[in-house]
């Protein structure tokens, strides 16, 4: 495919556009994840950057799936940063996974390309815009917020709200293309809700399981994993075995 500069920052603006628009929305999830405890009733005073400290860390296996890209395994590592007040529990998450996005999805773009190649004068190959299969690696860093209490059975279970920033790395069997190098690259934000159990081991031991909804720019995804914890910092009432 032949590089055209009106066709490549057409399409930049549209991405950028997009990429804007999730990253604001990433960072206002950010900030609601700490005004959420007050809805628990708790004084402001109770809240204090200074109760956070790292005391642990979490490997996560999982599975996920997406509206655009085919289902696919994750891996994350998590650290538990200790609670920021009563039952507010900060943690920070990197996380890893690589996919194929669907047919239907790519012939969709090839269409969309299509008819802006067109209009803004551009030529397509002889034999017309094929992109053949497009991979999407995605590597992010998460803020997560949540609110935790304990259930019979020695089972801890939580619920909460995450925002990230996301690294996007997006490859076709084109080779050396910078238009569209340009155009699948990315760096993108997105926000989360989450929900899990996990069960107290040992003290400082914990096994858990649980998901994730949510949204990177334009992409909807849901996740479902489960991993080990281990911890070595100050315990709570509550999280004794």
């Amino acid at each position: 495919m032949k590089f055209d500069r009106k066709v490549f920052m057409g399409c930049y603006g549209i991405k950028a556009r997009m990429t804007i628009r999730s990253s604001v929305i990433a960072l206002f999830m950010i900030g609601l994840c700490i005004p959420m405890s007050l809805l628990r009733g708790q004084e402001l005073a109770d809240y204090d950057y200074g109760n956070l400290a790292l005391r642990g860390i979490s490997m996560d296996y999982g599975n996920i799936s997406f509206s655009s890209f085919e289902e696919t395994e994750s891996y994350s590592v998590k650290l538990d940063l200790g609670f920021l007040g009563p039952g507010i529990r900060m943690a920070t998450r990197a996380s890893y996974w690589s996919a194929q996005m669907r047919a239907e999805e790519i012939g969709g773009l090839e269409s969309s390309l299509t008819t802006l190649l067109l209009a803004q004068g551009g030529s397509l190959p002889s034999n017309g815009l094929d992109l053949g299969s497009i991979r999407r690696d995605d590597a992010s860093l998460s803020v997560e917020a949540d609110y935790v209490w304990r259930i019979p059975l020695g089972v801890l279970f939580s619920t909460g709200l995450g925002a990230s920033v996301h690294l996007v790395n997006g490859t076709t069997e084109v080779p050396d293309d910078i238009f569209l190098n340009g155009l699948l690259d990315s760096v993108t934000g997105g926000f989360n809700i989450q929900g899990g159990l996990e069960y107290v081991v040992a003290d400082r031991i914990r096994i858990y399981g649980g998901s994730r909804v949510g949204i990177v720019g334009d992409v909807r995804f849901f996740e479902f994993g489960g991993g080990v914890t281990l911890l070595w910092g100050e315990l709570l009432s509550g999280e004794f075995r």
